[in-house]
């Protein structure tokens, strides 16, 4: 009974975390008028004053599609 519990208190805490999240970004797009080219851009901005402060590490994202093998084209029959 006592797993169940802690099982509960992890799930409402979980909740709690998601709705915080949710919240703060609904200001943050309220700040733009919930316009998404400039909360885009926004976002962007930061990203590059965070790469230039040279705090932060990024992974740069691949030019282009990684292909799909073979085995992953062909349908599995059983």
């Amino acid at each position: 009974m006592e797993d169940r519990k802690i099982i509960e208190n992890e799930k409402h805490a979980e909740c709690e975390i998601v709705k915080e999240v949710r919240e703060i970004r609904h200001k943050i797009s309220a700040q733009f008028d919930h316009d998404i080219g400039r909360l885009v851009a926004h976002y962007q901005e930061l990203q590059e004053q965070m790469r230039q402060s040279g705090k932060y590490r990024f992974a740069d994202l691949p030019r282009e599609k990684p292909k799909l093998s073979e085995s992953a084209d062909t349908e599995v029959v059983d």
